[in-house]
């Protein structure tokens, strides 16, 4: 839930336009996966189909799926080991 709060807030399609970020927010947006996740479901609703931001969508939400599962795992793996 926090992980999900903090990714919305610093995508580019939060209330702010892309174009209007500078800095270090701009930084964030470009590497943030809900940024491509919400273009692809922006795109899905209200733009028609686009193959760009639907395939950049599906790989952001399977490499956060990879990493977690990881992070999951390395997890329990280190609570097993301990007892």
């Amino acid at each position: 839930m926090i992980c999900t709060r903090s990714f919305s807030h610093s995508s580019r399609t939060a209330p702010l336009p892309q174009e209007t970020l500078t800095g270090w927010l701009a930084t964030i947006a470009d590497f943030n996966p809900m940024t491509y996740l919400l273009d692809a479901l922006r795109s899905l609703l209200y733009g028609g189909w686009q193959p760009r931001a639907l395939l950049e969508g599906a790989l952001a939400i399977a490499g956060v799926g990879t990493v977690s599962i990881a992070l999951a795992l390395a997890a329990l793996r280190g609570r097993v080991a301990r007892g």
